[in-house]
């Protein structure tokens, strides 16, 4: 039995989308909330495999729960609420999906979320150091640009952002404040200043921005804003994040789990901007860390979330600013990214003891979608 159990789970290699951390919240193809955990855990697929394994309606939905491997051992995500008996009973697979998917279309997901939203053609979710990214990989990546008093017909890009919904664009704070010049956004660019990149950016105006009501701009505190843009956008590789506005993400601390960031900022201390979008992984640390880290220097609350390599070989940077840190689930056969973090400050980039500060999502999602009209 487990020879042959071992030999079915093999199968599930050829679906592995990414490789993602061991009890990694997830969702089955028939949208099934579950865990991203060693298949030999998980009742409910070995059931599968003992009763079904002909069924190709089963074999399909086996394939589509990989979520990647660990010391060999394939990763399924296993539903959190199936049980023996579910499978015992007459209720089929497409039964249960009908039920999930009912239910899915009837929860409240507000003006954020989309069916789309946070769907990425990523093909490396452990990136080792940063790299460019690959053109369409980030959907929801955008770059703020300001008046150019030398070069009128040329925006200064100065800072960074996500798509969170048609015509909204999630930064920060400091990006915004008193500043009159910032106008435009756009999205869907790979490399600035090179038109033969594969990419069709969109530049589009800035309607209206809100910043949030505490923002500081000396303690750098609820480092939060929205822009509203002037129409949405026509590319169709461009689509919002997901926003963690539902449980069990809303109430996760993320802690140890690997982030991304992304942006066109420097690559290092006081460098240039890079012309090329920049991805990087970097992990969530822990809030004492943080503290300890900046208690001389800066006020890290529950507002707050800090994410940075102990050895300080990736980190966000000037350029940065307002770009998102976000978090990518198993999604059934996708990837589905939901920001964590909004970028806000560090000590210089990649200093070593110090992690990047981000304004942490969760804490703002209220204030999120009653600002998204």
């Amino acid at each position: 039995m487990n020879l042959w159990i071992c030999v079915v789970c093999l199968a599930f290699l050829h679906n592995v989308v990414a490789q993602i951390p061991e009890g990694t919240p997830c969702y089955t193809s028939r949208n099934e909330y579950g865990l991203c955990i060693n298949i030999k855990s998980c009742q409910f697929m070995i059931h599968l495999l003992r009763t079904r394994s002909r069924d190709p309606e089963t074999v399909k939905y086996l394939r589509s729960s990989s979520c990647g491997y660990i010391a060999g051992i394939p990763m399924v995500c296993c539903p959190q609420d199936a049980s023996i008996n579910d499978l015992n009973s007459n209720e089929g697979l497409e039964e249960r999906a009908k039920k999930h998917k009912d239910s899915s279309e009837n929860s409240d997901v507000g003006k954020l979320n989309g069916p789309k939203c946070g769907i990425s053609n990523v093909t490396n979710y452990r990136v080792v150091g940063g790299v460019p990214a690959k053109l369409n990989e980030i959907p929801f990546i955008a770059i703020l640009g300001y008046k150019n008093a030398r070069n009128p017909n040329t925006p200064k890009w100065l800072c960074g952002g996500s798509l969170i919904s048609n015509k909204h664009i999630l930064t920060a704070a400091h990006c915004v404040y008193n500043r009159q010049d910032l106008y435009v956004v756009r999205l869907g660019d790979l490399n600035l200043f090179d038109d033969n990149d594969g990419a069709f950016p969109e530049d589009i105006n800035i309607v209206s921005s809100k910043i949030h009501e505490d923002y500081s701009p000396t303690k750098f505190t609820n480092d939060i804003a929205i822009l509203t843009l002037e129409k949405e956008p026509k590319n169709p590789n461009i689509w919002p994040v997901c926003i963690p506005n539902k449980e069990p993400f809303k109430s996760n601390t993320f802690v140890k789990y690997n982030a991304m960031v992304a942006g066109w900022g420097a690559l290092y201390f006081n460098g240039p901007s890079s012309a090329a979008l920049q991805l990087a992984q970097i992990p969530v640390v822990e809030q004492d860390k943080c503290k300890n880290a900046f208690a001389e220097k800066a006020i890290i609350d529950d507002n707050i979330i800090c994410a940075g390599r102990a050895d300080g070989k990736q980190d966000a940077c000037q350029g940065d600013s307002g770009g998102p840190l976000f978090w990518g689930t198993i999604d059934g056969e996708v990837i589905r990214f939901y920001q964590i973090g909004v970028v806000s400050y560090g000590f210089r980039c990649a200093e070593v003891g110090y992690p990047g500060v981000y304004t942490r999502v969760t804490n703002f999602v209220d204030w999120i979608e009653n600002n998204v009209s």
